[in-house]
């Protein structure tokens, strides 16, 4: 029976061996349900670095990118996105190479480098995630981003949906952590925007006018596809 587990945040992966485990990512405020989006809108492929001095590095190497850097939720200077879905249009990102750090994302996906397969997972494809994730017959790690190296509401109530998703699609053994987001979840599910605006990021977001982004990152299943970072890009899982 394969297993289910949530790690709160990146630095609970960095001792494990993952190399026969299914990494799922979330960083629902905002840098998975970024990447979903600019993905479905036609991204060719998204780069994750730790900084904009190694994303601007790296821009040599590949040439013509589009930089998406955030920092605090807010877009550094310089880049070409910040970290809002909104920003990543089909009319922006279409046949793009973007380059992308993040506060909070780009490590988290960084940290499972090993992993068996690293999926990015969101609200926006959640069904879909799990289906991919499951079809490989491997355990499972839901990956958190967390924020700053500290617990995230909104990223462990995204893992209580998957771990409910993946436990209606078939028997599985769920960790205590798994179990944990569940019933947080499971308690939240029918006010997750109310419980969502009360979440540190929550509140960072509504204080700088981007409710619009909050209610976004919130829509279940709205995408059917499943971004997948393999050979240190971000491409559509095969």
């Amino acid at each position: 029976m394969l297993k289910v587990d949530v790690a709160i945040l990146p630095k609970d992966v960095t001792r494990m061996n993952l190399s026969n485990t299914v990494c799922i990512v979330l960083d629902i405020f905002r840098a998975t349900t970024t990447i979903v989006t600019s993905l479905s809108n036609g991204c060719k492929t998204i780069v994750p670095v730790l900084c904009i001095e190694d994303a601007r590095a790296l821009a040599n190497h590949i040439g013509p990118v589009l930089f998406a850097g955030e920092r605090q939720s807010i877009r550094i200077d310089g880049c070409d996105l910040g970290n809002s879905p909104f920003e990543f249009s089909q009319e922006k990102v279409r046949n793009q190479t973007i380059i992308m750090t993040t506060t909070n994302g780009t490590v988290a996906i960084k940290a499972t480098e090993g992993a068996y397969r690293t999926l990015i997972g969101s609200f926006l494809n959640a069904t879909a995630v799990c289906q991919q994730a499951k079809g490989y017959g491997k355990d499972i790690l839901i990956v958190c981003a967390g924020t700053e190296g500290f617990f995230s509401l909104e990223d462990t109530l995204c893992a209580g949906l998957l771990v409910r998703l993946l436990t209606e699609m078939g028997e599985v053994e769920l960790s205590d952590a798994a179990r944990g987001a569940l019933l947080m979840y499971s308690q939240a599910k029918d006010q997750l925007i109310e419980t969502a605006v009360e979440s540190r990021n929550g509140k960072r977001l509504y204080d700088l006018n981007r409710m619009y982004d909050i209610v976004y990152c919130f829509q279940k299943d709205r995408l059917n596809i499943v971004p997948e970072y393999r050979e240190g890009k971000i491409l559509l899982a095969k």
